[in-house]
């Protein structure tokens, strides 16, 4: 068996085609959440799927002590290149195998990192290594998509151009997930690069249901990085906060 779509897709053509995502909007949202969420302003964070490190890097700087989690050795890498901070380390496991038990007063896993896997008690697992990380009292936060706002939303295709490069996206939804196929064509090569992703269309009440039964309370549920109330139809965004027991 060839690798996982997301062993193959979070490489160094993702950076090309999410560098959208940058340095000052992480910063930004990582802001708006503290000011917004009756979260620990103080302590340690696992920063689930942290990707190249920009969320970590925000929450470092507020003085956090921070670990991010991630697959991909070359968005890690490019995090260790990037990171200025004492109190960051970032280390390299996949998320339904994470060791941590009992260590973080805070775990973030943010911009869809979430319902990558064909099952969903792989998910489910996750959600669980996320409560056995928390100390008593731990919080998480998790941010999703929406799939209402996603099946009333999709853009089945768009082209654009960055750096002489042509990027084309096909995305649709099949069997309970949205899919995404991203086609890079390079002038300098006869073959283009293609990847597949695909996230599982979680209804709130799912997510919701795999939380409490993995040990969390409180749950508060969001909107948009506003953190406005939820709202099915129209918030683009479910952004989950929960405490441990």
């Amino acid at each position: 068996m060839g690798d996982a779509w997301f062993e193959q897709s979070f490489r160094e053509d993702y950076l090309l085609v999410y560098q959208h995502r940058d340095e000052a909007s992480a910063d930004r949202e990582i802001g708006n959440l503290l000011e917004n969420l009756p979260i620990k302003h103080t302590g340690r964070v696992l920063d689930l799927c942290c990707g190249s490190g920009r969320h970590s890097r925000a929450l470092a700087r507020r003085g956090y002590e921070v670990v991010g989690v991630d697959l991909s050795p070359v968005l890690l890498a490019l995090a260790e290149q990037h990171n200025p901070y004492p109190n960051l380390r970032f280390v390299q496991y996949d998320m339904r195998e994470i060791p941590f038990e009992n260590e973080f007063d805070i775990v973030v896993n943010l911009f869809t990192s979430f319902g990558y896997f064909d099952t969903d008690e792989e998910s489910a697992i996750v959600v669980r290594n996320m409560v056995r990380a928390l100390k008593a009292g731990g919080e998480v936060l998790i941010d999703y998509l929406n799939p209402a706002y996603v099946r009333a939303h999709l853009v089945p295709a768009s082209e654009r151009e960055i750096n002489g490069l042509l990027i084309d996206e096909k995305r649709w939804i099949e069997g309970g997930y949205v899919k995404k196929e991203i086609v890079i064509r390079d002038p300098e090569s006869a073959e283009p690069r293609c990847y597949m992703e695909q996230v599982r269309l979680f209804e709130a009440a799912e997510i919701i249901g795999m939380l409490e039964q993995a040990g969390f309370r409180l749950m508060q549920l969001y909107g948009d990085y506003t953190y406005s109330p939820y709202n099915q139809e129209q918030s683009p965004r479910m952004i989950f906060f929960a405490v441990k027991d």
